[in-house]
C-alpha cells in the first residue's frame, strides 16, 4: 500500500466521514472478501489516525504538521499524569514516536521518563530512604513529563552520556563522573539509565555514592522541591 501525504483536516469533516465509514462498515464486512474486509478497516484506521492528528494539533497550531511537535504539545498538556503509546499514537498519527520521544529528550531536553525509568525508581526507593512522591507502577510502553520545564543544557548532557558510557567503567564510576561534570544541573532518571547501557544498574551506584558522602538532592525521592526522577548534585 502507498505511503499516505498527511495533512491535517478538519475534524468535523472527518467526524462525519468516519460516521459513515462506521455506519456501512457492518454490511461490507458480512459481504466482502478477506482483502476487501482488512481493506475496509485499513481505511478506517486511517481516518482515526487523521481525526487523532486533528484534535493533537489544536495543541500545536504553530508546528500542527510535526508529529513529535503534537506529542510534546500532548505531554505538556498532561504533564504528571502517565500517558500510553496509545494516546501518542492518537495525537502523533506516526509509527515512530519511540524515536521522536528520544529526540524530545536528547535534543529538546524534555524531561520525559518511561515506564522502565520509574521501575527504576521503585528499586532505589527500596534501596534509598523514602518513596513518597515517586510515580506509581506504569508499564514499559507508558511515558511521564515530569515538569513542563525544557532543559537547554539536557543536549549536551546527552552527548556526553553517549560517550562516556562507550568507555567501559563500572557504573559507580559513571554516575559520579557525570554527576561532577553536570554539578547543579537537572539530570533525569532517563539519563541516569542511559549512561549506563539502558540498565538499572544507576540505582545501586546511586544509593553507593550518597552512602558515601555524595549530596544529591532528589536521590531520596522525597519530593520535597523537586519531582521523583529529577537529581542535581549539589557538591
Amino acid at each position: 500500500m502507498a505511503r499516505r501525504t498527511r495533512t491535517i483536516i478538519d475534524q468535523d469533516v472527518l467526524r462525519r466521514r468516519l460516521i459513515e465509514l462506521l455506519s456501512d462498515l457492518p454490511e461490507r464486512l458480512q459481504h466482502g472478501s478477506v482483502g476487501e474486509q482488512v481493506c475496509e478497516l485499513v481505511q478506517i484506521h486511517h481516518h482515526l489516525r487523521d481525526l487523532g492528528a486533528s484534535i493533537g494539533a489544536t495543541l500545536a497550531p504553530d508546528d500542527a504538521g510535526s508529529g513529535r511537535a503534537r506529542i510534546i504539545a500532548y505531554l505538556r498538556e498532561q504533564v504528571g499524569r502517565i500517558v500510553h503509546t496509545d494516546e501518542l499514537m492518537i495525537v502523533a498519527a506516526i509509527g515512530d514516536y519511540p524515536r521522536r520521544i528520544r529526540e524530545l529528550r536528547a535534543q529538546h531536553g524534555w524531561p520525559i521518563i518511561s515506564g522502565m525509568a520509574v521501575r527504576d525508581l521503585r528499586l532505589l526507593g527500596a534501596q534509598g530512604e523514602a518513596l513518597r512522591s515517586a510515580p506509581a507502577t506504569m508499564a514499559p510502553e507508558e511515558y511521564l513529563l515530569l515538569e513542563d520545564r525544557q532543559d537547554t543544557a539536557a543536549p549536551d548532557r546527552w552527548k556526553v552520556a553517549g560517550e562516556m558510557r562507550e568507555m567501559g567503567e563500572a557504573p559507580i564510576a559513571l554516575v559520579r563522573r557525570y554527576f561532577e561534570t553536570f554539578r547543579g544541573q537537572r539530570i533525569s532518571a532517563e539519563e541516569l539509565r542511559y549512561l549506563v547501557g539502558n540498565r538499572s544498574d544507576w540505582t545501586a551506584a546511586m544509593t553507593g555514592l550518597v552512602a558515601g558522602g555524595l549530596h544529591v538532592r532528589g536521590a531520596d525521592l522525597a519530593g520535597r522541591d523537586m519531582p521523583a526522577g529529577i537529581f542535581v548534585f549539589a557538591g
